[in-house]
């Protein structure tokens, strides 16, 4: 990684911990142990996504009707257990 881009990262961290300091379960913060800011997520770790797409899955294949084009969608919504 080239100096420009760790220049960048910790530039947008900080800007992403000072506009979600109060908020709980997203954004930045500062670790003061290792001197950085750190980025941590709503839930889970990196196969968490790729488990609830597995669950959203299941749901809407085993579902009895669904609508037809975009009907998927409201079997199981994925997007909003991800956030």
């Amino acid at each position: 990684m080239s100096h420009r881009r760790s220049c960048e990262t910790k530039r947008r961290l900080k800007k992403l911990a000072s506009a979600t300091s109060y908020w709980f379960g997203s954004g930045a913060w500062y670790d003061e142990d290792k001197g950085r800011y750190k980025r941590y997520y709503a839930r889970g770790g990196s196969g968490y996504s790729k488990w609830l797409r597995t669950v959203a899955n299941r749901k809407v294949r085993r579902a009895k009707n669904v609508p037809q084009g975009g009907g998927y969608r409201r079997v199981y919504d994925y997007w909003w257990e991800l956030d």
